[in-house]
């Protein structure tokens, strides 16, 4: 009777030691399995939270311990530690999509993600070479150089909100013609597909009359021809000799050249100015010349 009570205090103390034993176990994976889970890395927000591959962001952040890392999905990136609570990266280059970013840490510890919309680079207008055409500027002679980045084959060129022609030359330069616009301030904007547009960027066409030369042409008995050539003469553009307008006819030629019929009154040449005057009421600089 005695051996059966000290048998059954044996297996009692055995059965009381596994218990212990197996409940110390699953708390100390319980607590390797809190610890694993209880991350205290935690992502406040990003700024911006969409933008193009090279750009900066900053991520606010909480809780980051040494040797942490960085992920894009699975893709791993750089980042700099900052101050006030936030780190900055560049946005890699990778294709336009929404994406996961997230910090992990070699004890398994994972931030919650936050979600990055990765966006096209938008295109860049830097330079248009020539900055200005005049109004008469003739068709040949109307193509514009577009000088920027991020340029692609189906990139859309907008003039004052309509679309002009486009040559693609490089990711870096795009050729346009001007259209015939009204002289003035005009905008020029660049889209990639997707609808990424450029700053707008400023044109000019000059409306204004320039004389470059004036000169003595056919002589007759009585009069003779006054040669004008120069820049935006317009239809119905009269010269003005020293503040009225001519005597005499007026035969439009082009854009380029007016001929004045004038009175021959006397063989020795005087000093006067003259002006060429658009109907529109623009007149050029004056020009000084020496005429009969």
């Amino acid at each position: 009777m005695q051996s059966i009570k000290y048998t059954l205090t044996f297996y009692l103390i055995i059965f009381i030691f596994i218990s212990q034993t197996s409940i110390g176990y699953s708390q100390k994976n319980e607590k390797k399995a809190a610890d694993k889970n209880d991350c205290r890395i935690k992502i406040f927000g990003l700024l911006p939270s969409q933008a193009p591959p090279s750009a900066p962001v900053k991520l606010y952040v909480d809780d980051l311990p040494a040797k942490t890392k960085l992920y894009i999905d699975e893709k791993r990136i750089h980042f700099n530690r900052m101050e006030d609570g936030y780190v900055s990266f560049y946005v890699p280059k990778i294709k336009a999509g929404t994406y996961s970013i997230r910090f992990k840490h070699k004890n398994g510890c994972s931030s919650e993600p936050a979600a990055i919309n990765i966006t096209k680079k938008r295109p860049v207008i830097s330079a248009l070479i020539p900055g200005q055409i005049f109004y008469c500027t003739p068709s040949l002679d109307r193509v514009v150089l577009l000088k920027g980045d991020n340029f692609e084959k189906n990139t859309k060129v907008l003039f004052d909100g309509i679309v002009v022609g486009s040559n693609h030359i490089s990711d870096k330069e795009l050729e346009i013609k001007i259209p015939h616009a009204k002289s003035g301030l005009h905008t020029i904007i660049a889209i990639n597909p997707g609808k990424i547009s450029s700053m707008t960027h400023n044109f000019y066409i000059e409306g204004k009359p320039v004389i470059y030369d004036i000169s003595v042409g056919i002589k007759y008995e009585d009069h003779y021809e006054l040669v004008i050539e120069g820049e935006n003469f317009l239809w119905g553009a009269e010269p003005i000799i020293e503040g009225k307008k001519v005597e005499g006819e007026v035969t439009y030629k082009s854009c380029n050249l007016l001929v004045h019929d004038r009175e021959l009154k006397s063989e020795a040449p005087q000093g006067l100015s003259l002006q060429v005057a658009n109907p529109d009421g623009v007149k050029s600089d004056i020009f000084h010349l020496s005429i009969p």
